[in-house]
C-alpha cells in the first residue's frame, strides 16, 4: 500500500520527469487494456486489432509513401487555415469586447452561426467551392474561429477593473491599457479557447477529407473503412490523436510562458 501511495505521488508531481513518467504510464496502460481486449473479448478483426497490426500497418504506409502524401494534404491545410482562424477569432473578439453594444448585436449573430452544425454543411461548401484545397480552407476556418471567438471576448471583459483603474491613474493610454493589462489578463483564456479551436479543427478537416478531397487523413480513413481495413484506418486515427495531443501539450506550455502567475 505504502508503495502504490508512493508511486502516486511521484506521478502527481510537477517535474519534467513525473510528467515523462505519466505520459509512459499511460501510453503502457491503453496498449495492455487493449491487446487484452483483442486477445479475450473482441475477437472481430473488423472491429479491433491488436496494436501490433496497427504498428505494421503504419509502418506499410511510410514505405508505400502513402503517409507522407496524405499527412502534407491535411498539413497544409491545417497550417494555413487554423493560424488565420485564430487571428480572425482574436480580432473579432477584441472587436465584441470593445462596446456592449457591439457584443449585444454581434453576439446573437456568432451565437446561432456557431449553432449550425456547419460540418454537416460540408457537402454544400464543396458544392461551392469544388473538391481540393478551398473547400477545407473554409470548413477549418468556420468550425475552429468561434472557440477564440468566444474567448476571447470573455478573456478581455473578465479583467480585473481594479487593474484597469490603476493604470488609468498613472495616466496609461488606452492602448498602453490594453498592451499592459487587459490583453495579458486575457491570455489565458485566449490559449484555451485556441486548445479548443485545435481540436475542432482536425475534426473540421478529417470531415472536409470525407466528401472533398483525393488526400490527407480524412481521405484515407474513409479508403480503409470502405475496405474494411481496421488496422490502417486505427494507424491514421492514432497520428490524428497524436497531432491533437501534441498541439494541446503545445498550447498549454504557451499559455504556461506567457501567463505564469496562473500557476502561482
Amino acid at each position: 500500500m505504502n508503495i502504490m501511495k508512493t508511486i502516486l505521488d511521484y506521478l502527481s508531481g510537477e517535474t519534467r520527469t513525473a510528467a515523462l513518467s505519466r505520459a509512459v504510464f499511460s501510453l503502457v496502460s491503453v496498449l495492455i487494456i487493449w491487446q487484452i481486449l483483442t486477445a479475450t473479448i473482441v475477437m472481430n478483426r473488423m472491429l479491433l486489432v491488436p496494436p501490433a497490426e496497427v504498428l505494421d500497418a503504419f509502418i506499410g504506409e511510410i514505405r508505400s509513401g502513402e503517409m507522407r502524401r496524405n499527412a502534407w494534404a491535411t498539413c497544409l491545410a491545417v497550417g494555413v487555415s487554423f493560424p488565420l482562424s485564430v487571428i480572425v477569432g482574436v480580432l473579432i473578439g477584441m472587436f465584441l469586447a470593445s462596446s456592449r453594444a457591439l457584443s449585444l448585436i454581434g453576439g446573437p449573430m456568432l451565437s446561432a452561426l456557431n449553432s449550425v452544425p456547419i460540418i454537416a454543411l460540408a457537402p454544400l461548401f464543396i458544392a461551392w467551392l469544388g473538391l481540393g484545397f478551398s473547400s477545407k480552407f473554409v470548413l477549418v476556418m468556420l468550425v475552429a474561429v468561434f472557440p477564440v471567438v468566444v474567448t476571447t471576448e470573455a478573456g478581455l471583459r473578465a479583467t480585473d477593473k481594479n487593474l484597469l483603474e490603476t493604470a488609468r491613474s498613472f495616466n496609461a493610454t488606452h492602448i498602453q491599457t490594453f498592451t499592459t493589462v487587459s490583453l495579458p489578463y486575457a491570455l489565458p483564456y485566449i490559449v484555451s479557447g485556441i486548445r479548443v479551436a485545435w481540436a475542432r479543427a482536425l475534426v473540421g478537416i478529417v470531415v472536409a477529407e470525407f466528401f472533398g478531397s483525393f488526400a490527407g487523413f480524412g481521405y484515407a480513413v474513409m479508403a480503409a473503412g470502405q475496405t474494411f481495413d481496421t488496422a490502417t484506418l486505427l494507424a491514421y486515427v492514432i497520428v490524428l490523436g497524436a497531432m491533437g495531443l501534441i498541439g494541446s501539450m503545445i498550447f498549454q506550455w504557451l499559455e504556461e510562458r506567457l501567463a505564469p502567475w496562473r500557476k502561482e
